[in-house]
């Protein structure tokens, strides 16, 4: 049977856009060039991967984002825990996957100090950030029979004498906190006492094993709050609202910024759209009012989230002064 033609003008203009859509979308096949401009972002779940078991302070971080995240997105979040290395087996989980925008990690200064000292293939120049999700700033603590009252007792002490800190591990983030602030004061080198974590220094602490802790305020609220501990100083930019009567580092002349902090970033490789829709809807899920909560409710600061500009720069600074301070130790080889 044979077929009739429509031999119109209008017919024979849709016929040639076809036949011009048709051959760009073969030449772009043919390239090998994806048919990206197509495509939604995001059409499936984005994995967060974190260094932190279930429930740990990182993982929390994570499941909080995700509250406002879906509606947000328009598509689900999963937490994927790869524990172990202090951070090397996330780091080489994000690394095997696909640079497609569908794996982020949420990660602190610990991945920093375990691509530093570790050398692991992913390093610092390979990392994208997208935004910082919490600034936990750390405060210098002492139990309530302590002779040191003030932020200026400490300061004395410390010149005449090597004051004991208690920390969580040799040559980790809080270890450099307090080389920081110690450098910062003025003091004697600080002998460095590692316990397990921060609920282990809060005990010994109050027990007077030791004359100082470096903790956030999360890790001593109850002793905070029962009068077990006093808060000296904060190394804070401002001053927290739970602590609006401990002074900052910089009111009592010290020098002295240092914060537990977590963000997402990614890895290069990313198309700087998809980098961008990342960092923008982050932000978004982050100043949903459960996730507002989770920060005053932990003593966190209320402007923990910040964009890529300027997490970018606070990790930058962090690998700089983090790799000083491992050298100055000799931890590195």
């Amino acid at each position: 049977m044979s077929q009739r033609h429509d031999n119109s003008p209008a017919a024979a203009l849709s016929r040639r856009a076809a036949l011009v859509t048709g051959g760009s979308a073969a030449l772009l096949a043919a390239s090998g060039l994806p048919l990206r401009a197509q495509e939604k972002f995001p059409s499936k779940p984005i994995e967060v991967v974190t260094h932190a078991g279930v429930g740990g302070g990182t993982d929390i971080t994570a499941r909080m984002m995700m509250v406002h995240a879906p509606s947000v997105f328009g598509t689900e979040f999963v937490v994927v825990n790869k524990t172990g290395g202090s951070g090397a087996a996330a780091l080489a989980y994000a690394a095997s996957r696909p640079k497609d925008g569908y794996t982020i990690m949420l990660i602190t200064q610990t991945h920093l100090l375990t691509m530093i000292r570790s050398k692991t293939p992913t390093q610092f120049d390979d990392l994208v950030p997208l935004a910082r999700a919490t600034d936990d700033p750390q405060i210098v603590m002492v139990r309530k029979e302590s002779p040191l009252k003030k932020v200026a007792d400490l300061v004395a002490a410390g010149k005449a004498r090597s004051l004991k800190f208690g920390t969580t591990q040799l040559g980790g983030v809080d270890h450099i906190g307090v080389l920081g602030f110690g450098k910062a004061a003025g003091l004697h080198a600080p002998t460095i006492v590692p316990f397990r974590g921060g609920g282990d220094i809060v005990i010994n602490l109050v027990g007077g094993n030791i004359d100082c802790g470096l903790l956030n305020y999360a890790e001593a609220e109850s002793q905070i709050k029962a009068g077990d501990v006093r808060c000296l100083v904060q190394l804070s930019e401002k001053r927290m609202a739970s602590l609006p009567d401990v002074p900052t580092g910089k009111e009592a002349g010290i020098n002295s910024v240092f914060s537990t902090v977590r963000g997402f970033v990614t890895l290069k490789g990313l198309p700087a759209d998809r980098s961008k829709a990342l960092e923008e809807g982050l932000i978004k899920s982050m100043q949903g009012p459960l996730y507002k909560a989770y920060l005053d409710s932990s003593g966190q600061s209320p402007d923990s989230v910040v964009g890529s500009q300027g997490w970018g720069a606070q990790l930058a600074e962090f690998n700089r002064d983090g790799r000083k301070a491992l050298e100055d130790l000799g931890l590195l080889k």
